[in-house]
């Protein structure tokens, strides 16, 4: 359920220690925050996620001084995260998409516009059709802007977005016992490198960020791979698998995120490998990067899964492998038999990060 806002019932309500008129809310494997005797168990809600924002108008107004974002927040020390509001008008079910009904959109930190339009050039010119084109037509022609990007190709590979553990806690007994692969869970940039061929032979790159494929290459994931030289990399799984439909996905991780690990420079550590259209599993991905040392996400565990949700909360927490004074900011879960995957961010990463 990647939805940013579903209709959901409250399955149970608990007090808040020292609290009078707040209680806990528990939607799906979320705890909320929520007003006490504003909604009862069984109710069917509107429930909001965090990582989102909300519009500007007078029923969110209350997150203005948030600027409208929804995330983490602690109140009478019980963590809260998201938002339980009515219901929209409208005939609506559980699990039902309200994203556009509400007005919902994914929060974005930076880093998906700049880069995409290009830096001023110096010629006089250039420089004169660069201002007339992006600080004027865009404004009257906002498609000009587009010329430089486009959508995702998700008819290729689907986008980079793990489910959380809390809208999936069924997850956890379904699949205990079953062994799992857990890597670390960078904090960077998604970067999806798509392995092309011109007409001439030669190999092309298609590079993409989580969202936009990115034609110019005056741009900061354009970059990374060039200054990684990761063309090589993705040269050695070609060689590998016998094909050149290979597709790499990873976190471009340094500078534009603020360099949370002290990196001496940019890196990308990739978590999927695509052969054939196929992704690879746990073992089969792991191996293909240690034979050809092709950067990757730290693996930490490989163990069966036994944990409840309160106990993968907390298990999420720790310090990163790539600096030992950093907070990490979570873990991913993959099931070595069948791939599935979930992730468990770090709820002191959250709150020490305000997400």
């Amino acid at each position: 359920m990647n939805n940013l806002a579903s209709a959901q019932r409250i399955i149970r309500i608990d007090p808040i220690d020292g609290a009078d008129f707040i209680v806990k809310a528990t939607v799906l494997g979320w705890e909320i925050v929520i007003k006490k005797g504003e909604f009862a168990v069984g109710d069917l809600v509107a429930y909001i996620q965090i990582d989102t924002v909300v519009p500007e108008t007078e029923q969110f107004e209350f997150l203005r001084e948030r600027q409208f974002r929804v995330r983490t927040i602690k109140l009478r020390k019980q963590i809260s995260q998201g938002l339980v509001v009515p219901l929209p008008a409208g005939n609506w079910k559980e699990g039902d998409d309200l994203t556009e009904a509400i007005g919902v959109k994914k929060y974005e930190k930076g880093g998906e516009t700049p880069g995409v339009q290009p830096r001023k050039p110096k010629v006089w010119y250039k420089k004169l059709w660069y201002i007339l084109k992006y600080q004027y037509l865009v404004k009257v022609f906002p498609n000009l802007n587009t010329f430089n990007r486009n959508r995702f190709p998700k008819h290729l590979v689907p986008i980079t977005d793990e489910e959380r553990i809390q809208n999936i806690p069924g997850v956890l007994e379904r699949y205990k016992g079953k062994i799992f692969v857990v890597s670390e869970k960078l904090d960077g940039s998604s970067i999806t490198i798509i392995r092309d061929r011109k007409w001439n032979g030669k190999p092309k790159y298609r590079i993409c960020s989580r969202r936009f494929e990115l034609f110019n290459t005056k741009n900061e994931w354009h970059g990374v791979f060039f200054s990684t030289e990761f063309a090589a990399h993705i040269e050695k799984l070609v060689q590998h698998f016998g094909t050149t439909k290979i597709i790499v996905q990873g976190e471009f991780i340094g500078k534009p995120q603020g360099n949370r690990y002290r990196l001496p420079a940019d890196e990308i550590r990739l978590f999927n490998i695509y052969v054939n259209g196929k992704r690879l599993l746990q073992d089969q991905f792991y191996d293909a990067c240690w034979k050809f040392n092709i950067p990757c996400c730290p693996e930490l565990y490989r163990d069966t899964l036994d944990l409840d949700l309160p106990a993968i909360l907390k298990f999420a927490e720790g310090k990163s492998t790539l600096q030992k004074e950093t907070e990490r900011e979570g873990l991913v879960f993959r099931c070595v038999e069948d791939g599935l995957s979930f992730k468990v961010i770090s709820n002191k990463y959250l709150l020490e990060n305000k997400e």
